[in-house]
């Protein structure tokens, strides 16, 4: 699954670092904050954290992106036969977290057995029954580690 950035957010967040920055520039140097420190330190501390928080979710994306677009070129494509499903009690945004037992199938590896849980939305629950066959990425090292698709 590929992260996306919201880039008006985004354009909020640079308008209050440029605000920030354009404030240190402008403040007298004799400004103070209401407990004394320097006003021209705050706004530049401000936008230096705003900045930071930027650039910080970025790199997140950008890696997580890079580590699924890894998962899709060099994993392998393989077929799983659901053999039992549970709650597991947990739901994200409304949506159950299920335990799933598999028989996984890949081509390079003999059947494992694979306990894997995921968030699944309520929309696509009838295609996770018991018995059924899902499509899979595998991962060509550990035939344990597993993706639905």
């Amino acid at each position: 699954m590929r992260r996306s950035i919201n880039w008006g957010v985004f354009g909020i967040f640079g308008v209050l670092i440029v605000g920030f920055a354009i404030a240190g520039f402008l403040v007298p140097e004799d400004a103070r904050t209401d407990d004394g420190h320097p006003l021209k330190l705050f706004f530049w501390i401000m936008a230096g954290m705003y900045l930071l928080t930027n650039g910080a979710i970025l790199l997140w994306v950008h890696l997580s992106n890079r580590r699924a677009e890894l998962r899709e070129r060099t994993w392998l494509d393989g077929q799983a036969v659901i053999l039992t499903v549970e709650e597991t009690g947990t739901y994200i945004n409304n949506q159950p977290r299920l335990a799933f037992r598999l028989q996984v199938h890949s081509p390079v590896h003999p059947p494992v057995e694979v306990v894997h849980r995921q968030v699944i939305p309520l929309t696509a629950l009838a295609a996770y029954q018991r018995g059924a066959t899902i499509p899979v990425k595998v991962d060509p090292d550990d035939p344990g580690k597993i993706m639905l698709l």
